[in-house]
């Protein structure tokens, strides 16, 4: 099976941390978010795919290459300008051939048990599409599905807050029909001025197509902001698949008297000084250095970063390469956190 990323849009929410990389490359669990997503994609079956890159497309190229390491071959295909994502889901058109196709949105991160268990039930149920579900307080952020015996009857992109009698939200995994890209083509431009994916799928749907939903097991998110990169690493941390909660590389080195309290990662090459704290939710990444009797929680540290001894940091992140001075105190909030070493607005 062939399958599609997009990834092509600017991260405008994602905020200081898409100046200096696009949103795919920003860090889940101390690795792009959009290798999750391409490793999901080969345990659904998929064996080639296209990535539709944007802002920064070229990083992404750079990072992610050709799929030898993911056992796929990638493409790329570049959309010059947001316009929906049903014009970049055409960009795939060729690609795609008029085969099924296993698609996702490239700021999605789901438990990984999800993607081969969507693409087993594709295969063995054969619906027209696959549309993957998560439970929302109010779905008025995302689209609305109504579901009756996991089938879904009713998409509503967008509806006014509180106006929803369903806790199904598009949750932007989907397996679909190559008929699905002429669907795209029939359909009106949204308020925004851009060809909207999931209207397709409800022209589809109004047709009499058999839509299977499919609710997420365990973690989702769609990564929409700084503060959500620092809850989703605790999050995934708390799956099966990491029993201790937390990621400590071999090479990773803590001075004495230092304690780490789960969910945290130590990655590749980190140096945590003589009496520090860290956690929980505290996430050092690949080649940062934490100085001696620190205190870091809800903070994450991008690669190669440095804070000095003494440091108290609080819902807190810290930029690739930064610098942070010994004895700096930043707490921010759940909603606003602090950021060291960000770049300014431009």
């Amino acid at each position: 099976m062939k399958g599609v990323i997009l990834a092509a849009g600017l991260g405008t929410r994602m905020r200081p941390l898409t100046h200096r990389r696009p949103k795919p490359l920003v860090p889940v669990l101390d690795r792009p978010m959009v290798e999750h997503i391409i490793v999901g994609a080969a345990d659904a079956g998929v064996t080639e795919l296209l990535i539709v890159i944007g802002y920064r497309g070229e990083m992404v190229q750079e990072v992610i290459g050709h799929g030898e390491r993911f056992g796929l071959r990638i493409e790329y295909a570049v959309q010059e300008k947001p316009a929906g994502t049903g014009d970049a889901t055409l960009m795939a058109e060729a690609f795609i051939g008029g085969e099924p196709f296993f698609l996702s949105w490239g700021d999605i991160i789901v438990s990984r048990r999800n993607y081969a268990r969507i693409g087993r039930i594709w295969r063995d149920e054969n619906p027209d599409l696959l549309l993957s579900l998560n439970w929302v307080e109010d779905p008025w952020e995302g689209a609305a599905v109504y579901v009756e015996e996991n089938r879904v009857v009713r998409i509503i992109e967008k509806p006014p807050k509180g106006a929803s009698t369903t806790n199904y939200n598009n949750a932007g995994i989907f397996v679909l029909p190559g008929e699905v890209l002429q669907a795209a083509k029939e359909t009106d431009l949204s308020a925004r001025g851009e060809r909207e994916l999931p209207d397709a799928i409800q022209l589809m749907l109004s047709r009499g197509a058999f839509v299977r939903g499919a609710p997420i097991e365990g973690c989702w998110s769609d990564v929409a902001r700084p503060a959500e990169v620092i809850r989703l690493n605790g999050a995934l941390l708390a799956e099966p698949e990491y029993p201790r909660h937390a990621i400590e590389a071999p090479s990773a080195a803590c001075g004495a008297d230092t304690s780490c309290h789960p969910p945290h990662i130590l990655g590749e090459g980190v140096r945590i000084g003589s009496g520090s704290t860290i956690g929980p939710s505290a996430f050092v990444l690949r080649g940062a250095h934490v100085g001696a009797q620190c205190s870091l929680t809800h903070t994450l540290v991008l690669p190669n970063a440095t804070v000095g001894d003494g440091c108290e940091l609080e819902w807190t992140v810290v930029e690739e390469g930064a610098d942070v001075p010994p004895g700096t105190r930043a707490v921010g909030t759940p909603d606003a956190p602090e950021f060291l070493g960000a770049e300014p607005e431009a």
